[in-house]
């Protein structure tokens, strides 16, 4: 059996009400050390392989990826910076913290020239501030008010929004791209505002290279919009420091680490940390990165084209290929199908025992699953939300590939916890990456304490700290105090259990509502358990401090609810199977039945529903990550729910 690394090193004793401070073993005696600047970095490792090639798009002709080399990645970025540099428009601004950027706006989805630009600003001292390509008019109305960004990148998608949100400070708007239409270029002049191509950036760069400048390890690099699943987004500032810092967690184990031979699919959005973190990551370990199509619905056939050796994901894909596997399974005939299963059982059991995801007699029965992801899959890193322990340890043996656990916040750059590549254990996100410790303290008012002498549990609130932490909010001074202590402590709403030398994601604390008789219900826990149930894709729980019960609304897979209707002898397209009492009642004893299962509380379980026939990205309540904002789920289904209520006491 390999051996599994330790999680927790201790390296302080705790306070009252608060575990002791906790590290990863590399740094008992200190946080890693960087030999140069991070600016400094990139310009030394991006000119180690110059002929070697990346940022692909793929040519349907040709059927391979066009790229370019990582020379001409280089110079165009230095072209790029130099232009950007020499322009005087740039302005430092500053907020009543002490915080200073040099804000330069990114409004285009994920594509070349937005990893050249993000090299640029790392080269050149500027402050990236990248804005989700799905932003609308009053989301963008803030963030360029928050950022003030006088110069801004944009794609054709994008450039209509600027045109009603006619900002004063954006004074320059660079095109990206070819689709532009002429009618919104003549307005945006018309408001005073300066137009220039890419290629003119470039070209202009090109006649006058400027030395890059001598940069401090903590020069702002980067305004990071939260998610904004609780509220308003607030932008996040991160340092060079900060990001060089981060980076050190592709470096333990050695194994894991970025090298110039991986292949990186770019999908998730670049201005999530997520994304941005194994982004740069693979620039700096001169890997191939090649972009997805654009659209999310042809994600498989994108993994199938790139065939990625390192891929990072959300629970949300992972679980869209769990069912598309178990739906091939199970549509085996009985002997392949038994075959499989008897495969998958001795299968899981090895890896249980060895911490090993392939074995070569068995992995001759997922050979078309492993085919999945291309079949060169190394590693898979999976964050933003909890993954059920079901699917992932089905993945990884299908797959033929482990699938490491990554739990953090844009707060605290991303990755501050993680799963050993050898680790054969789930539902737990490990210990603390190198660059950060933590500790738990306890909120007694609702029943999370780390004195296990109270009741056997070491739980508490999740508060980390280290270099590569965030400085806070930009122009939020209020909400940075809210976030980071006098000692630096982050604190993050999430409660954590240290369960066997490891941490545990148990709730949220901003989640948390309270039912009339007392009790505290975490809906993303009782969600969580729910989406075990074969056939729900997505759900949402709510609960009021008048009612003594919880609710829901809750999105089947339309074969499953087919297959529920044919049961009962009802007929109907999927809308008009969704708005049926008799099938809605079925779903929801299901549900019951399920919460059961998973030992759910009483006062836990919904007990009413409403099926949705739309997905809830399709309905507007998830983040661009495809995170659940709760406050708009809330507002969205405000009468919905209130009805839901009405029904039980009638």
């Amino acid at each position: 059996m390999n051996q599994v690394r330790e999680y927790l090193c201790k390296v302080s004793e705790g306070k009252e009400n608060e575990t002791p401070i906790y590290r990863h073993p590399q740094s008992k005696d200190g946080f890693p050390q960087s030999k140069c600047t991070f600016q400094q970095e990139f310009i030394e490792k991006l000119q180690r392989f110059p002929d070697k090639k990346s940022l692909g798009y793929y040519n349907e002709e040709s059927q391979q990826y066009d790229q370019i080399t990582y020379k001409e990645i280089f110079d165009t970025a230095t072209q790029i910076g130099s232009e950007l540099y020499s322009r005087n428009s740039i302005v430092e601004v500053k907020d009543e913290q002490g915080l200073v950027i040099k804000p330069v706006g990114i409004y285009m989805s994920n594509r070349r020239e937005w990893s050249i630009l993000d090299i640029a600003c790392i080269l050149y001292g500027f402050t990236s501030c990248p804005f989700y390509d799905t932003l609308g008019y009053n989301s963008m109305k803030y963030s360029l008010e928050q950022t003030q960004v006088s110069i801004c990148f944009v794609q054709s998608s994008t450039i209509k929004v600027l045109v009603d949100v006619n900002q004063a400070h954006l004074k320059t708007i660079v095109i990206v791209g070819e689709g532009f239409q002429e009618e919104d270029l003549d307005k945006l002049r018309a408001q005073g505002k300066e137009i220039v191509t890419w290629n003119q950036v470039v070209e202009k760069g090109k006649t006058a290279i400027i030395p890059y400048p001598n940069l401090q390890p903590d020069v702002s690099m980067t305004l990071v919009f939260t998610s904004g699943t609780t509220g308003q987004s607030k932008a996040t500032l991160q340092t060079q420091y900060n990001f060089q810092q981060m980076l050190h967690v592709f470096d333990y184990p050695p194994n894991q680490k970025l090298n110039e031979n991986d292949v990186y699919l770019s999908y998730l959005p670049l201005p999530h940390l997520f994304e941005r973190v194994l982004h740069l990551g693979s620039l700096l370990a001169s890997a191939e990165i090649n972009y997805y199509s654009g659209n999310a619905q042809n994600l498989a056939r994108d993994i199938q084209r790139c065939k990625p050796t390192y891929f990072g994901g959300v629970p949300r894909v992972f679980n869209r290929f769990y069912e598309a596997i178990q739906n091939v399974v199970n549509s085996l005939p009985e002997d392949a199908k038994d075959k499989f299963e008897q495969a998958f059982e001795m299968k899981l059991k090895y890896f249980q025992q060895t911490g090993i995801p392939v074995h070569e007699q068995l992995d001759a029965a997922f050979v078309k699953t492993r085919a999945i992801f291309g079949g060169r899959q190394r590693v898979i890193l999976t964050g933003a939300a909890p993954i059920s322990t079901k699917v992932i340890n089905f993945l990884k043996m299908t797959l033929c590939c482990q699938i490491i656990e990554i739990y953090g916040q844009t707060e605290t750059m991303g990755g501050s916890f993680r799963t050993d590549i050898f680790d054969p254990s789930c539902g737990h996100v490990g210990g603390p990456t190198i660059s950060q410790e933590f500790k738990l303290v306890s909120i007694p008012e609702i029943g999370y304490v780390t004195d296990k002498n109270v009741d056997g549990l070491i739980r508490g609130e999740i508060c980390i700290r280290g270099p590569s932490i965030s400085k806070g909010y930009f122009r939020d001074p209020e909400q940075t105090k809210e976030l980071i202590d006098n000692e630096g402590w982050v604190h993050t709403g999430d409660i954590g259990q240290i369960v066997d030398g490891t941490l545990r994601l148990i709730d949220r604390k901003k989640n948390l509502f309270k039912l009339s008789q007392g009790e505290y219900v975490a809906p993303e826990k009782v969600e969580n358990r729910y989406l075990r149930l074969k056939g729900i894709l997505e759900i949402v729980v709510f609960g009021d401090s008048l009612q003594n019960y919880c609710v829901g609304v809750v999105v089947v897979d339309p074969t499953v609810l087919k297959q529920f209707a044919d049961q009962l002898k009802i007929e109907g397209d999927y809308p008009t199977l969704c708005a049926n009492k008799e099938i809605k009642n079925y779903v929801l004893s299901q549900l019951n039945e399920q919460g059961s299962k998973e030992q759910l509380n009483g006062y836990e379980q919904v007990k009413n529903i409403y099926l949705e026939s739309k997905p809830f990205q399709q309905v507007g309540i998830l983040t661009d990550n495809l995170k659940m904002q709760r406050h708009m789920a809330k507002k969205h289904y405000q009468q919905i729910i209130q009805q839901l209520y009405d029904e039980i006491i009638n």
